[in-house]
């Protein structure tokens, strides 16, 4: 079956949707921008080109011609994942980058695909046997000793990267580090509003007990106290060994005692 490289690009564009009311407007402004991009590429990028050369120039395209960059002292702004502005000021994280990549590669028929790498995303290409992994910090390749550096450093000394790490990413696996990191994202910043439809999006699909989790967390930061009781009490008793069910517990008290102060807290 063929593998979709524009699925992570597609999740930037759902999660868009969900938390603005500008979707419309935006999703035009979106396919625009990408189809230039695209068409640029195609001029830029020779067919008869071997495909270690296509993807090098793409690269030089995507970071040097075009500006795409990381900005690490903004590295976990939620901005950095709303595609209009990536888009417009060519500023994004390694995964939202990534993203773009993926969606040209789709485009051109070039064989790079995303890898689930512990730290952070890593783009894989395929040529022949020979497989290059790409930093999408900065569009340079990375061996595989920096990787293993930067396993160590995650997970401690001594700690060995798995070969099935280093392998394609499943797509679904995918799709939940970037639900997870977008969730993250709008709670830090306080964006309530738009990280409690992005969660109800995200439960209407699927009861995670996660999702549910950080539904409660957003209700509770909102002042809605007994619907996030719920919530907080329906993850602590599905997930009960889970190192988060510590600090829930701790949370479920101080909302009792909210409740407590203020019975007619938001429902």
């Amino acid at each position: 079956m063929k593998y979709n490289r524009r699925a992570l690009f597609d999740q930037f564009v759902r999660f868009y949707h969900v938390i603005f009311d500008n979707y419309g407007e935006s999703k035009v402004a979106i396919r625009g921008k990408m189809g230039a991009l695209v068409r640029k590429a195609r001029r830029e990028i020779s067919p008869d080109w071997s495909v270690e050369v296509r993807i090098q120039r793409l690269l030089q395209l995507v970071y040097r011609d075009w500006g795409f960059h990381c900005d690490p002292n903004n590295y976990f702004r939620s901005r950095n994942l709303y595609l209009p502005y990536i888009l417009e000021y060519r500023e994004g994280m390694p995964v939202s980058l990534g993203a773009i990549i993926l969606y040209l590669a789709e485009a051109l028929d070039l064989p790079i695909y995303p890898v689930n790498f512990p730290t952070q995303l890593i783009l894989r290409v395929e040529i022949d046997d020979k497989v290059i992994f790409i930093d999408p910090w900065n569009g340079n390749s990375i061996s595989q000793e920096k990787l293993q550096q930067l396993y160590e450093g995650a997970f401690g000394f001594g700690a060995q990267i798995q070969p099935e790490e280093l392998e394609r990413a499943d797509l679904q696996l995918l799709f939940s580090r970037f639900e997870q990191l977008a969730k993250n994202a709008l709670i830090r910043e306080e964006h309530n509003d738009m990280a409690f439809r992005y969660i109800e999006s995200l439960v209407h699909r699927s009861d995670d007990p996660y999702n549910i989790r950080d539904r409660g967390l957003v209700l509770a930061q909102m002042g809605a106290y007994p619907t996030a009781l719920k919530d907080l009490e329906y993850f602590v008793d599905k997930c009960p060994q889970d190192p988060t069910s510590t600090f829930i517990r701790t949370q479920l008290s101080e909302l009792k005692n909210e409740l407590e102060q203020a019975p007619y807290a938001i429902h």
